[in-house]
């Protein structure tokens, strides 16, 4: 599944060689399917006109701060103090899983972004998730990722 990946990421840097370089990705570890050449954007920076960026595929950077323990199906995301949540399109238990040690990493999610809104027992459930330690928004913004990639800190 690497390989594949890492071959994906090679191939889109040959088809797209005229982009700017606001459209070539960092160095960092995929999770995912392969990300789309496109400008990425601060979380902060969509958190001020959401509903400008509903209905569209996002790159959006933002830095982790939890992450489901059990399956890896969710994971918290905060930027300049907005924060958000982060689900697979395939849902929990599906093909991919956030890393536990992304935690406090900088990443570029792909995805969809909406309003959301958690109810009170869904909340209890994803903090027992996260171990009890992480507040968990109730009400919010929420990316349906596609592919996530976590970000080498810079040397």
């Amino acid at each position: 599944m690497r390989i594949t990946q890492i071959l994906a990421a090679v191939a889109l840097s040959f088809a797209f060689p005229g982009c700017s370089t606001t459209h070539e990705l960092p160095h960092g570890r995929l999770v995912g399917e392969a990300i789309q050449p496109q400008e990425s954007r601060r979380f902060a920076v969509v958190d001020a006109e959401p509903a400008k960026f509903f209905d569209q595929t996002l790159l959006v950077e933002a830095t982790v701060q939890a992450v489901c323990l059990k399956k890896g199906c969710w994971m918290k995301v905060e930027d300049q103090g907005k924060v958000a949540m982060v689900r697979w399109e395939s849902g929990c238990g599906g093909q991919y899983a956030f890393p536990v040690d992304s935690v406090g990493k900088r990443v570029l999610i792909q995805g969809s972004f909406y309003p959301k809104k958690i109810s009170e027992a869904d909340a209890a459930h994803i903090q027992e998730e996260a171990g009890g330690k992480v507040e968990i928004p109730r009400e919010g913004y929420e990316f349906n990722a596609s592919a996530v990639l976590i970000l080498e800190p810079a040397k």
